[in-house]
């Protein structure tokens, strides 16, 4: 069933698509036969895939000492596989900055999608098992379902999620199944199966929202990036949220901890985190913020608690190892 409806919705020629140009680059890569020199030709035919590839390769996420202004050396440099799926991203986010889904924030989804791909690079980064960069391109992509229904159906997506509680994010996915026949994580893998993304991937996506109770099996590569995927979510939603309540704060920490992350080495990679998604939000020109530490957050949790229980919050608040478990918390 889901099929039938990928293929009505693909008919409208509505879904987000990359450009042309980035599928000839994801063409090229694909073929043994190609060289360099065509690779780069072909990035350079797009000035705003060329102009965010160079943006990308001197920003802090590329951790280069010296910056580089040729597009050959750039793709030298990356990868031409990463260079092709970052290109993928860079013109979805060029087609997919407005529309007419009135209830839809464009600018907060691309916001969370570019904190879901830096958090994905770096927890990929610390626990290994996939290239960084093809973590951060799925993660870049893992929403896109959310922003195909609100290009495909707009009136119908704007009913949907005036339905849905804001924060809840898995009871989003249930009303689009009962609207559409389809969610939009299994929208999201369809579209990047047509991209020829690697199908571990495209498994992952589906089950990014309940990793565990989902189809890969548990142990396989994509369980493994779907938990990995679940886990840059949370820590997307928490970073541009204005008031960030305790157990949202220890929930993400148990998360890591499954992931292998101890608490005191998850605060750090969240405080890394957090710094370079506002840093490649300017480069991509994407809506952030600059987030407090996670000891920050954490303390302005329990200060906003004792003001509401007119308790007085116990001193070391934030052990600097940070001990969840000694708090009870996690």
């Amino acid at each position: 069933m889901t099929g039938t409806v990928y293929a009505k919705l693909k008919a409208s020629g509505d879904l987000p698509s990359p450009t042309g140009v980035a599928m000839e680059i994801l063409r090229l890569t694909q073929d043994r036969s190609a060289t360099q020199e065509s690779i780069t030709a072909a990035v350079q035919a797009d000035p705003a895939i060329s102009a965010r590839l160079l943006k990308i390769v001197n920003s802090p996420l590329a951790g280069l000492s010296r910056q580089i202004a040729s597009v050959s050396r750039a793709i030298a440099l990356l990868g031409v596989r990463t260079v092709a799926n970052l290109a993928l991203g860079f013109s979805l986010m060029q087609s997919g900055k407005r529309g007419t889904c009135r209830a839809f924030d464009y600018d907060a989804f691309w916001s969370e999608s570019v904190g879901i791909a830096v958090a994905a690079r770096h927890v990929t980064n610390r626990r290994g098992g996939f290239a960084a960069d093809e973590a951060f391109t799925c993660g870049l992509v893992c929403q896109i379902g959310r922003l195909a229904l609100a290009a495909t159906c707009a009136q119908a997506y704007e009913k949907a999620l005036a339905m849905t509680p804001a924060p809840d994010r898995y009871e989003l996915a249930e009303i689009e199944q009962a609207v559409f026949e389809i969610d939009h994580n299994e929208l999201a893998a369809q579209m990047m199966t047509d991209w020829h993304m690697p199908r571990l991937f495209c498994d992952a996506v589906r089950a990014q929202d309940h990793p565990d109770d989902c189809a890969p099996q548990a142990g396989s590569r994509a369980h493994f990036m779907a938990q990995i995927l679940h886990l840059a979510r949370s820590i997307a939603l928490i970073m541009p949220a204005s008031v960030v309540e305790r157990e949202a704060l220890a929930a993400v920490v148990v998360e890591a901890r499954r992931l292998g992350i101890a608490p005191d080495v998850f605060t750090d990679l969240f405080d890394t985190i957090s710094r370079d998604w506002h840093e490649v939000g300017e480069v991509l020109s994407v809506r952030t913020r600059r987030v407090p530490s996670l000891a920050e957050l954490y303390t302005q949790a329990r200060q906003r608690r004792a003001q509401l229980t007119q308790a007085v919050p116990a001193a070391g608040d934030l052990p600097e190892n940070c001990s969840w478990e000694a708090r009870g918390d996690a």
